[in-house]
């Protein structure tokens, strides 16, 4: 199995798809921490994945104290971290929302992702061969209006990504980051809930990719599963969008820099992938 005998954390694990990356990355092997804010949820999931050793930590993302308290619960070794926890409110143009909820998200979203890199990274180093995985998405690489906070915290991720990828080259860690597109998950509750006053355009754009169905999680948690694993070890620094076809067949959009190309991505598919991520970088 893909990643047997790799233990991997984790963060938002106990739903949405986060829930999903840990029930796959159970199911290809790994040995599973899932960390999220619920102890109750977090145990849930904890039982209902496949194979053993699996556990839980209670985590809030953008707390320091937590994730110092919560090291010596996850443990070593560690050859993964998902950094999956995130956001996506307050929904509204300047003025309609109070500025705390805006720096909220950021700490969740983008400092909840340096924080966990920081706390993780001294087990990850020990191992050699460590690999993170975050999450990026709608306004990272397009404006998503009325969503700026959320919108400003994946731009970020993404950077965020692109320095420690040049960082940590040397200590034999990746890091990459997913786009997972929109998935049809209760992170857009907020969205709904805040009416068409404050949401605009947004609220009939989603109402519809909800009605649609939206991208599968189990596109991000496949392709996480494979950035996990020793296959991907050429790839890093990358934001890699993945999309599921009406045929079932998988398409990632590899970006570099302003450049980006659309290849058919299929699982363990690590040449072709490292090949075309080359071809993209050297016409950048």
């Amino acid at each position: 199995m893909r990643l047997a005998g790799r233990r991997i954390l984790v963060t938002g694990g106990s739903k949405g798809i986060g829930r999903e990356i840990a029930r796959a990355a159970a199911e290809a092997g790994a040995e599973v921490v899932v960390a999220a804010r619920g102890e109750e949820a977090v145990q849930e999931t904890v039982a209902a994945l496949s194979g053993e050793g699996h556990s839980g930590v209670a985590l809030d993302v953008a707390i320091e104290a937590s994730w110092a308290s919560a090291v010596n619960d996850i443990g070593r070794p560690l050859h993964g971290v998902v950094a999956a926890a995130g956001i996506l409110s307050p929904v509204g143009s300047p003025g309609h929302y109070p500025a705390e909820e805006f720096l909220e998200t950021l700490k969740v979203n983008l400092y909840g992702t340096w924080l966990a890199v920081e706390a993780c990274l001294p087990a990850l180093r020990a191992t050699g061969d460590g690999a993170i995985v975050t999450f990026s998405g709608g306004g990272a690489t397009a404006p998503l209006p009325r969503v700026h906070a959320y919108a400003a915290s994946k731009a970020g991720i993404v950077r965020l990504t692109e320095n420690l990828a040049a960082e940590l080259a040397e200590d034999g860690i990746t890091i990459n980051a997913i786009g997972p597109g929109f998935v049809a998950t209760s992170i857009h509750d907020v969205v709904l809930a805040a009416g068409p006053e404050r949401a605009g355009p947004l609220l009939p754009r989603t109402e519809r990719q909800l009605a649609e169905g939206g991208v599968p999680t189990q596109a991000s948690a496949e392709l996480a599963v494979f950035l996990l694993s020793s296959d991907a070890r050429a790839i890093s620094g990358k934001l890699i969008s993945a999309t599921i076809q009406p045929a079932g067949k998988r398409k990632a959009t590899v970006r570099y820099g302003s450049r980006s190309a659309e290849i058919e991505f299929k699982s363990g598919d690590a040449v072709r992938l490292n090949s075309e991520l080359q071809r993209v970088k050297k016409s950048s």
